[in-house]
């Protein structure tokens, strides 16, 4: 088999998977559905995938590795930078600019962030409705929801752990913080995407309207609970 052909099908496999465990729930999907919806044979779902619960720890393994990548650009490229040149402190949860520029800068920066996130989950929809719907089951595999988390912890198995480290000075990152973000931020953007076709169907609006409220809303949730933690040096600080 060619490298091309293999990643195709392994691709097609995963892609059938992720419908149909959207569609019909991770428990009542067989493994012979995936391979007829894939066009494979099922011998070659077991050449990929030890068992069905393999392709959907691959799904979600897939969807996390995308949100660690756009995170940890964000944190790299903007937070961290912003630290070094001086314009930023981090004390705790408080973020400290030098001066109106500097925050004008952040939140522009905050917003692309934002609406990288945003996409990325839009896209990768289905998968969220499966993290989801295993969560709200309380099956074996509710925890796949919660491996969220661990962008927000400040354990070392963050990954973003030694980047934040690096940038927070006093290394101090509050579990009501976590809570927060995760019930008020992290939440609410998984319903939206988890719920987003059918809301779609029954509003009548296009992606590019839906899309555009997302933003829209999103955004003004996230700059009302980011005022918590800004803040302009000198001022009240």
């Amino acid at each position: 088999m060619r490298i091309e052909d293999s990643t195709e099908s392994k691709s097609r496999i995963l892609q059938a998977a992720s419908r149909l465990f959207s569609e019909k729930g991770y428990d009542a999907t067989r493994v012979h559905e995936i391979a007829d919806a894939a066009g494979v044979n099922k011998a070659l779902i077991y050449y990929y995938f030890q068992n069905k619960e393999d392709i959907l720890d691959s799904l979600v393994d897939a969807l996390m590795d995308g949100v660690h990548g756009i995170s940890l650009d964000f944190v790299q490229n903007c937070v961290q930078v912003m630290v070094q040149e001086g314009r930023l402190t981090i004390s705790g949860e408080r973020f400290v600019f030098t001066d109106q520029d500097a925050v004008r800068y952040f939140k522009l920066k905050l917003n692309r962030y934002y609406a990288d996130i945003i996409d990325y989950a839009l896209e990768n929809r289905r998968v969220v409705r499966i993290v989801l719907l295993e969560a709200l089951k309380g099956g074996k595999h509710r925890g796949n929801l919660f491996k969220i988390m661990e962008l927000l912890d400040s354990g070392p198995e963050n990954p973003l752990h030694g980047v934040r480290g690096a940038a927070d000075q006093e290394g101090n990152y509050r579990k009501d913080l976590v809570f927060f973000e995760f019930f008020f931020l992290i939440i609410p953007l998984v319903s939206m995407a988890a719920l987003y076709d059918q809301y779609k169907e029954k509003s009548l609006l296009s992606d590019e309207r839906l899309r555009e409220l997302v933003l829209s809303a999103y955004g003004d949730l996230a700059e009302a609970i980011g005022l918590r933690h800004i803040a302009v040096a000198g001022q009240g600080v």
